[in-house]
C-alpha cells in the first residue's frame, strides 16, 4: 500500500495530542459528537470509534493508565483520521467518503485488539456493581 500523505499527518498530529490533556479531552469529544451524527452511515463502526474515545478519555483522565504508547498513537492517529475531513477520499463524498476512515478504524482496530479487549474487560469492572 503507498503511504498515505493524510494518515502520516494524522500521525504526527496524534502525538501533539497526547501531550496535552485538554487537547486530548478534545479530540475525544468531537469523536463522540461527529459518531452520534454519522451513527446510521458508520453503523457498528460508530460503537468502535466511541470505545476508543472513551479509552482515549479514560488515559487522559488518568482512569486507565495500561495502554502501550505504541496503542495510544495507532488509535489516537485513528480517530484524529477519522475528524479529517479532507484525507484520502473526502468524506463529503457521499457513500464513499467514510470507506477509507473505516479501513484506517480497522487496521487500527487489528492492530490494537488485544489492548481494547483488556481496556474492554477493565471498563466492564468499573460498570459491574459486584
Amino acid at each position: 500500500m503507498a503511504a498515505n500523505p493524510f494518515l502520516k499527518q494524522a500521525s504526527g498530529r496524534a502525538e501533539r495530542i497526547l501531550r496535552s490533556a485538554t487537547a486530548s479531552r478534545w479530540l475525544a469529544r468531537a469523536v463522540f459528537n461527529r459518531s452520534d451524527q454519522l451513527q446510521q452511515r458508520l453503523g457498528e463502526a460508530a460503537e468502535q470509534l466511541k470505545m476508543l474515545a472513551r479509552m482515549l478519555l479514560d488515559w487522559t483522565t488518568g482512569r486507565y493508565r495500561q495502554v502501550p504508547w505504541a496503542t495510544l498513537l495507532t488509535i489516537t492517529g485513528a480517530l484524529v483520521y477519522f475528524l479529517m475531513p479532507l484525507d484520502a477520499i473526502p468524506d463529503p463524498i457521499i457513500g464513499l467518503g467514510l470507506l477509507d476512515d473505516m479501513g484506517v478504524l480497522a487496521k487500527a482496530w487489528q492492530f490494537s485488539r488485544q489492548d481494547i479487549e483488556r481496556y474492554q474487560r477493565w471498563r466492564d469492572r468499573q460498570e459491574d456493581p459486584e
